[in-house]
């Protein structure tokens, strides 16, 4: 079995990164979250690819919001 194919992809527009520390931070912050593969910042939020057997998309969103991130938008992979 393909290894990747037990991972997802998620999106996520943050409507609060206009400053490279945000963004370190944010990266930082789900970058080090079990489950998380991985997360990169993109030009509207950030795209995750994730183990759903490691942890969901409400764990992930609850864990940027309480850092104090505001989702605009959520699309799930």
């Amino acid at each position: 079995m393909n290894k990747m194919s037990e991972f997802k992809e998620l999106e996520l527009e943050t409507i609060d990164l206009s400053e490279a520390a945000e963004e370190e931070r944010l990266q930082s912050i789900l970058q080090n979250m079990n489950g998380v593969h991985t997360a990169r910042i993109t030009r509207n939020g950030v795209h995750l690819i994730y183990n759903p057997k490691g942890i969901t998309p409400e764990e992930i969103v609850n864990a940027v919001r309480q850092a104090g991130f505001t989702i605009a938008y959520l699309q799930p992979g």
